[in-house]
């Protein structure tokens, strides 16, 4: 008599990181079935608009668009805009890289830190914000005193990717090591050239600054991390 085998499920993540690929589908289901008026709204105070970042009430912007009112609405989209998605194909590309780099950083952390549970969840969360953060502050200044809305988590997922390919080079490597700067180098010319091609081949633009910045903050957070892990659990 065999014994059936039980089939992997198709999504073999931990539970935290596919809630949180399900959370950046369920807000862009959400967001496309609320009426225009409140997608609208949505678009206004969640994307990023540099010209609303770097106009004010005495220099209103070009297109005529208000300036932040306050401090907390102009930070909001700094991370918000990481939950808007422009289509189905960008949230699901966004969604499918993150259970695919997210998945061996927190088994790491949990292997590291074991039974830090929800501490584990939560530093990842917190390395994909930071990226989130950074990627959207390397696009502001990348684009003064304008440029188009920027919306997506690319910027967060960016910084989980150049975690993954610190982790590679060891909790004893810095970011200068020769190995890990020619990959970053290939992924800053990589991106510089999709911006070019991408709107040809998407039918939209590519904030190819953003995912810099993004990979930027990613990296800067896991050095972090690996000192940490150098250093034994707390």
């Amino acid at each position: 008599m065999t014994t059936p085998t039980r089939q992997p499920p198709i999504i073999n993540a931990p539970w935290p990181v596919a809630i949180f690929a399900v959370v950046l589908v369920a807000a862009h289901l959400v967001r496309i079935l609320l009426p225009d008026a409140w997608q609208n709204v949505a678009f206004f105070y969640g994307a990023l608009f540099p010209e609303r970042f770097w106009s004010s009430a005495e220099a209103p912007s070009l297109s005529g668009l208000p300036a932040y009112s306050g401090v907390l609405e102009a930070f909001l989209p700094l991370i918000a805009s990481a939950f808007l998605h422009g289509d189905w194909m960008h949230v699901i590309l966004n969604a499918a890289f993150l259970v695919a780099l997210a998945k061996p950083l927190l088994e790491l952390f949990r292997r590291v830190w074991p039974g830090r549970e929800p501490g584990a969840s939560g530093l990842l969360l917190a390395l994909f914000l930071f990226a989130q953060l950074t990627s959207s502050l390397v696009y502001l200044a990348a684009n003064y005193p304008g440029g188009g809305a920027a919306v997506g988590a690319s910027g967060g997922i960016s910084g989980l990717l150049a975690a993954v390919l610190l982790l590679r080079e060891g909790p004893d490597r810095w970011l200068l090591s020769r190995r890990f700067l020619g990959t970053s180098a290939l992924f800053v010319v990589a991106n510089a050239l999709f911006a070019v091609i991408g709107p040809s081949l998407l039918g939209a633009g590519i904030a190819w600054q953003a995912h810099v910045g993004g990979y930027i903050g990613g990296a800067l957070f896991m050095r972090g991390v690996l000192w940490q892990m150098q250093a034994g659990p707390a």
